[in-house]
């Protein structure tokens, strides 16, 4: 199902009207502006995915554990916590709060809103829009992220879904050795694990305006203790930026491509970097073209 169809649905239907109580406008004038703002956020994710880098950030934003709490809490849309996380995800697909005051002007002239009100409205619909791009994706993704080697679990066990609560398992007496073992043991030769580099190097492309490559998510900082990190999706976007990762099988392949295309699917576009590339040049020159034709004929008058 795509976010489109989801909105359409009973549920996403739920949500207009619980939007439109949050922000005291009319229920039909929430869904217009809610499906003008959806549309918008599509086009920049699709933006962003047409690079290594962008696909990073993507999956940074719908792995993330806190994604759904909107959805799961109605009753609080307009709440100062919703807005705070709709407004870092903008940072990441936008980057610039003057195309958001844009986008937002357009869809209050097109639905009736007032703009100021439009404009709020955006974070939160940023944040239902990762919210069940989470939702839909996550275990599409999870399948993805355990087939990685490397990447399982915790002890073995299956990767949660994105957004489930993760608890790392505690440490008990027996992981420390006795303090009366003075006996030298020689080291033990194991295979070693993925060596993690860090932090990557900034992929070409990636300060393209408008992308927000500036505005990742943060970043777990060297004092972090990894045994305390609650999301285990948390190294996948680190993966998916440096390149070169193959998801073994028979539906393998580049787990960019494969991340690029279960979102694709649920944005309703799923025509390929390039085919993508071609549809957001044509918009843009259709639009530039329909500017020429206007200006010219007001000036002729």
């Amino acid at each position: 199902m795509t976010i489109e169809e989801s909105l359409r649905g009973a549920k996403g239907q739920e949500l207009v009207a619980d939007l439109a109580r949050a922000f005291g406008i009319d229920e039909q004038k929430a869904g217009g502006a809610v499906g003008s703002l959806t549309d918008e956020l599509n086009v920049r994710i699709q933006r962003a995915m047409l690079s290594r880098g962008g696909v990073a950030d993507v999956v940074s934003l719908v792995t993330a554990p806190g994604a759904q709490s909107a959805l799961s809490n109605p009753q609080a849309l307009a709440s100062p916590g919703v807005l705070s996380e709709g407004n870092q995800i903008l940072d990441v697909l936008i980057g610039d709060k003057h195309v958001s005051r844009g986008i937002a002007a357009r869809t209050a002239a097109r639905n009736g809103l007032d703009a100021a009100t439009v404009q709020k409205m955006l974070p939160v619909v940023a944040n239902l829009l990762i919210g069940e791009l989470q939702r839909q994706s996550g275990p599409s993704i999870a399948k993805v992220a355990g087939s990685i080697p490397g990447f399982g679990g915790a002890g073995g066990s299956p990767l949660p879904l994105p957004g489930d609560i993760f608890s790392p398992p505690a440490r008990t007496s027996d992981d420390a050795a006795p303090d009366d073992q003075t006996q030298y043991a020689p080291p033990q030769r194991t295979e070693r694990g993925p060596i993690d580099a860090g932090r990557p190097l900034p992929v070409p492309g990636d300060n393209i305006p408008g992308l927000g490559r500036q505005n990742r998510a943060p970043q777990p900082g060297p004092d972090s203790d990894p045994d305390q990190d609650d999301n285990p999706y948390s190294r996948l976007p680190d993966i998916v930026r440096r390149g070169g990762q193959q998801v073994p099988g028979p539906d393998g392949g580049s787990l960019e491509n494969i991340i690029r295309s279960i979102l694709g699917n649920l944005l309703g576009s799923n025509s390929g970097v390039v085919g993508t590339m071609i549809k957001l040049f044509l918009v843009r020159w259709i639009v530039s073209l329909i500017r020429s034709l206007l200006s010219g004929a007001f000036r002729g008058r």
